[in-house]
């Protein structure tokens, strides 16, 4: 109660939550029978009842623009958070698969960069990375990677001089400022910007574009389709346009005309008001 009241965490994040402490609370009971009853109290809470037709939060065109403008380019950190947002949503990645990867993660030629992530069950993939991506990725290494030590962690910390890796806390923090101060520029922007909403957003572009959803599956590292399809459904802006492209049998029918005017008194004797 204390995650939905307080932190207000969604009904899938409170049943997460749930299943891996009533698992926690299994093994215990098994190591140990003294701990059974402890088990068995957390075994009768039932897990919070979800709503199917809640659609995931995704930033439009226009929002992630906004979001990109918020960060003070001018301060060395407020660069490094900038890249940090743009990669994540360029490459859909989890916060951890962005969080993970050392230089030696990032493979480079003569045509391409290409940056490899790892995901749930050890599962790698290698995503590309384009145009004014690529222009931003190399003024990130300039400024943050100068000796190029291919064990350093892509994004770092620094902690008695030593480069750790960034925590997902420090993320977590930067974005909900710059989603604070996008909301006082624009109203519309979704309140509580995580970072899940950026892989979002880059599916559902993706998904308007008319991407077919295995090829974002793949993209997203997702095991199964059935994971994927939850981007395949028509936001309004999708829905305008759908019912737009077959309007045209309705706007080609003729005005309906008012064929009793002149005649109104017939009308009046149908009525029975005469």
């Amino acid at each position: 109660m204390w995650l939905k009241t307080a932190k207000k965490n969604s009904a899938s994040t409170l049943n997460l939550r749930l299943s891996a402490i009533k698992s926690f609370l299994k093994y215990c009971s098994e190591e140990n029978i003294e701990l059974t009853s402890y088990y068995l109290d957390i075994s009768s809470i039932h897990a919070f009842k979800t709503s199917k037709d809640s659609c995931i939060e995704f930033l439009s065109q226009e929002q992630l623009k906004l979001l990109f403008s918020i960060p003070d380019t001018s301060t060395r950190i407020e660069r490094r958070n900038c890249f940090f947002m743009i990669l994540m949503y360029e490459t859909g990645g989890r916060l951890q698969e962005i969080l993970d990867p050392t230089l030696n993660s990032i493979i480079r030629d003569e045509s391409r960069v290409k940056i490899i992530l790892h995901g749930k069950g050890n599962k790698t993939r290698s995503v590309p990375l384009l145009g004014q991506t690529v222009r931003h990725f190399d003024a990130y290494l300039k400024e943050f990677h100068k000796q190029r030590i291919r064990t350093d962690y892509l994004f770092y910390t620094v902690h008695d001089s030593t480069h750790t890796k960034m925590k997902q806390g420090t993320v977590d923090y930067f974005l909900k400022k710059y989603g604070s101060l996008a909301k006082e520029r624009n109203e519309k922007f979704p309140s509580g910007l995580h970072a899940h909403m950026l892989k979002h957003s880059i599916a559902m572009a993706m998904y308007k574009k008319g991407i077919p959803i295995s090829y974002i599956r793949d993209f997203l590292g997702h095991k199964s389709i059935d994971t994927t399809t939850v981007y395949s459904h028509a936001d309004e802006e999708m829905l305008t346009k759908a019912l737009e492209s077959v309007n045209d049998v309705v706007n080609s029918l003729p005005a309906i005309k008012k064929h009793w005017k002149g005649n109104e008194q017939y009308l009046i004797a149908l009525c029975g008001l005469d």
